[in-house]
């Protein structure tokens, strides 16, 4: 979800809902807002009449009011908001628009592009948890490689997702946690992009390998 106060400035809102019957519930997060606003999360509820939607998202120190229309497919919804600081920022009005994201959940063919080594890939798969309405989902699933450096030949996956945005923490097979990707997927959660961090100095496999390895990294997902 993108809100929109100006043509030049933009903060993104991301979470789930849930629907039952006309009644709408869930969880939303709320981007910082360079211009004094907060980032937050907090409960979503509202209603759905026909095509229209509103929303009301109760947040510490500011409410989040959105109403709009859902397009026949309910793909996407547009509309305007206004935000209300009650402590945390300042008013504002804009407009704004949602995409529905697909689950992420399938295999995955993923390309590790080293700043310093020879790229790398591991193949695998993701599974995305249930919709419970928080403003997050949770990402579980294992992959495996032939030719990742210091040994790292296989990993299990835990994570979590909101919207678009996509991190994924890959744990050795002695548990040891390698790291972080920190990402974004398209709307159909068939590409993730972004970039990772390998660093632990607790981990063995990463002892005499330099201390691990960073880059960037991209996701296709089948």
């Amino acid at each position: 979800m993108t809100l929109q106060r100006n043509p030049t400035f933009a903060r993104t809102q991301t979470g789930f809902l849930i629907q039952s019957g006309n009644v709408l519930n869930g969880g939303l997060t709320l981007s910082m807002n360079l211009l004094g606003g907060c980032a937050a999360a907090g409960p979503a509820q509202g209603s759905m009449s026909g095509s229209n939607v509103a929303l009301t998202v109760n947040e510490t120190g500011q409410t989040v009011n959105l109403t709009g229309a859902a397009a026949k497919d309910g793909s996407t919804i547009t509309g305007s908001y206004s935000i209300y600081a009650n402590g945390c920022g300042l008013s504002e009005v804009g407009t704004w628009s949602a995409a529905k994201v697909k689950t992420l959940q399938g295999n995955l063919q993923a390309t590790f592009t080293s700043a310093y080594r020879s790229a790398y890939q591991f193949t695998g798969s993701i599974a995305q948890g249930s919709n419970t309405g928080s403003s997050t989902a949770t990402l579980s699933g294992s992959m495996t490689s032939s030719n990742a450096p210091c040994g790292l030949s296989a990993a299990t996956i835990s994570g979590l997702v909101s919207g678009t945005s996509v991190l994924i923490n890959p744990f050795a097979s002695d548990g040891t946690a390698l790291g972080q990707i920190n990402a974004t997927m398209t709307t159909d959660a068939s590409t993730i992009t972004g970039a990772y961090d390998f660093k632990n100095a607790n981990s063995n496999i990463f002892a005499n390998c330099g201390g691990g390895d960073f880059g960037n990294v991209t996701i296709s997902v089948q």
